[in-house]
């Protein structure tokens, strides 16, 4: 496998540590975990590393991608097949913790029941010489946060966003019908291959709509779980109460994001962010981005209601809105859907996921930005 030149890059902030394109140096990007503005220095990536070539979990380590606070992930490749992987491996300290390592096996088994080709997939999972691991496709290409960060203007134009976003509501609609929540919709965890498929990654935070029972108490009552710039207002006042629709608004907000090239909610801190999340609107796109369309415009504007119910209420229907954008005859002007129609249902209760994803990994750092 050759070797793509980029530079390992860590945040002084919070320590996540990611790998971007070299031709980024010198230049200020934004770390996809905590989202505060970071150099890129010009040094290159470490090349020494202890564990490359050594075998994991029927992987041999190529070289490492990154890590975040329990864990790191490396590009590999399964020998037995001789394909390219990427495989995540808890901390030795996060393996201390068997709250944490129940939550790392519980992330391996629902991924592993999601097969879309809008949606990474998970290969393998288990412990091998006291290591914790999870193998994984490994996508050849960038985020949209990454797509956004290399471009001139910062954003992408409406057209390809909306046929990402197209992509990533085909996902959800495949993934809420299994009763699953992603509750971590955002540019860092929607990843583009060169074939320009889009992957939603990172089941970290997700939840599975099921009856109280084990594992219920992994979400507790109250907690606010995922990322405060694309969190619906029901998720910041209780993660457990995200439904379908919180999912919605997040792919909304991300959509907001990359056609405007601005955060819908910015702040010095979450608590700050989530505060303006509960209480005001997002700048208008009509100022930030005068030429986007107006069907696109209100679409965006739907998604991120504050009120679930004035959402659209299933992915597909998302999906067929994005079909209509731009078309004659008003054909993709967002219409209400009767509430209560989500693809995922309730069957007397939630039980919350909280998985190791979003703390480790908070933007595809298993993937080689080109």
């Amino acid at each position: 496998m050759s070797e793509a030149v980029d530079l390992l890059v860590s945040c002084k902030y919070c320590q996540h540590e990611f790998r971007v394109p070299a031709r980024l140096a010198g230049k200020q990007l934004n770390c996809p975990s905590c989202q505060r503005s970071i150099p890129v220095t010009a040094a290159p990536a470490k090349a020494e590393d202890k564990l490359v070539g050594k075998e994991i979990g029927g992987t041999r380590l190529v070289r490492r991608l990154g890590a975040g606070a329990l864990g790191v992930v490396y590009e590999a490749e399964q020998v037995s097949v001789g394909r390219r992987v990427a495989i995540k491996m808890l901390s030795s300290r996060a393996a201390a913790q068997p709250e944490v390592v129940t939550r790392f096996q519980r992330e391996a088994k629902l991924s592993a029941a999601i097969q879309h080709p809008h949606v990474v997939a998970v290969y393998d999972c288990g412990m091998d010489r006291g290591v914790h691991y999870l193998t994984m496709e490994f996508v050849d290409g960038n985020t949209l946060a990454g797509l956004c960060e290399e471009s001139e203007t910062g954003r992408l134009d409406w057209k390809t966003t909306a046929t990402y976003i197209g992509q990533i509501a085909q996902a959800l609609s495949y993934v809420h019908g299994k009763d699953i929540i992603h509750r971590d919709i955002k540019p860092a965890n929607i990843l583009v291959g060169k074939d320009k498929q889009a992957k939603l990654a990172d089941l970290g935070l997700a939840k599975q709509m099921e009856p109280e029972g084990e594992g219920a108490g992994l979400t507790m009552q109250g907690m606010a779980l995922g990322s405060p710039a694309y969190m619906p207002p029901e998720q910041i006042r209780n993660a457990r109460d995200a439904g379908p629709t919180a999912d919605l608004y997040a792919l909304g907000a991300s959509f907001y994001q990359m056609v405007s090239g601005k955060l819908p909610f910015e702040g010095k801190t979450g608590t700050e962010v989530m505060t303006k999340v509960l209480r005001d609107p997002p700048p208008s796109l009509t100022g930030l981005v005068p030429d986007l369309p107006t069907d696109v415009r209100l679409l965006i504007e739907r998604l991120m209601e504050k009120d679930p119910t004035k959402r659209p209420q299933t992915a597909d229907e998302v999906v067929q809105l994005v079909e209509g954008l731009g078309k004659p005859s008003g054909s993709a002007k967002p219409r209400r859907a009767a509430p209560g129609t989500g693809s995922a249902k309730k069957k007397g209760g939630c039980m919350g996921l909280l998985l190791l994803g979003g703390a480790l990994l908070a933007s595809g750092v298993w993937l080689i930005a080109r």
